[in-house]
């Protein structure tokens, strides 16, 4: 489980850890927050991948990735590489069927 919750002093304290198999970093391992959404916030602007279920289907939770194990993402638009199938030279599928040239080129 990546978000990570612990209860002191009968009160609810949050943190995550990246999702990649080989890290076990956390956000920051000596500061649990109280609020979960600042949490989430303050990890994004750290540079936390962070890919919620309802924006991705394809994804069976939340997942999150510290600013070293970020998931790829396309070189034209805002699509994270999931799953590799269909890429080509940094760009998603959609991107290569709508011929959209590639900035990285």
């Amino acid at each position: 489980m990546a978000r990570i919750e612990e209860t002191f002093d009968d009160r609810d304290w949050y943190m995550i850890e990246c999702d990649d198999p080989d890290c076990e970093q956390r956000f920051d391992d000596g500061q649990w927050y109280a609020d979960e959404y600042d949490l989430l916030a303050d990890a994004k602007d750290d540079g936390w991948q962070i890919l919620y279920r309802d924006e991705h289907p394809e994804l069976e939770r939340d997942m999150h990735y510290c600013p070293a194990h970020r998931l790829p993402e396309c070189s034209t638009c805002t699509n994270i590489m999931i799953d590799s199938t269909g890429w080509k030279d940094g760009q998603c599928p959609e991107c290569i069927k709508e011929e959209i040239p590639n900035e990285r080129s």
